[in-house]
């Protein structure tokens, strides 16, 4: 399973793993990184983004890049500006507007976010680079 930060609309964060998370589903449930048998229904609708990362701790002296020259070639550089003014450098195959959301992934290769899910009822602009 992967490890997932979710970053709810309200400014809380919970850590933990899910195995029925998707885009398609209203709710997924996050299984507590420290209990494996506490687990928590989480709606999309509640949701600022889903964070697929390499580790819980993260690196806290990491200054992510904001180059796109370091940028994977494929898909769309798009920079993300949310409702509570948090700023994304990412790149996206598909940007769909329409739907609930959509994955993102970070253009800095040291990140430690593997690809986020973000929700388009909490993203105030998304400005195509390029």
């Amino acid at each position: 399973m992967e490890m997932i930060v979710v970053h709810l609309k309200n400014g809380e964060i919970a850590k933990g793993h899910s195995n029925d998370f998707s885009p398609e589903k209203a709710v997924f449930h996050l299984i507590n990184m420290i209990d494996p048998l506490c687990t928590e229904e989480i709606r999309l609708d509640n949701l600022k983004a889903i964070f697929f990362v390499k580790d819980f701790r993260g690196d806290f002296l990491h200054v992510d890049s904001y180059d796109f020259s370091e940028a994977p070639v494929s898909g769309k550089h798009i920079i993300i500006t949310f409702c509570d003014g948090e700023i994304l450098f990412a790149t996206s195959k598909t940007i769909y507007t329409n739907e609930t959301g959509f994955f993102i992934y970070p253009i800095d290769p040291k990140a430690n976010t593997i690809r986020a899910f973000v929700i388009n009822s909490f993203i105030e602009s998304i400005d195509i680079v390029g």
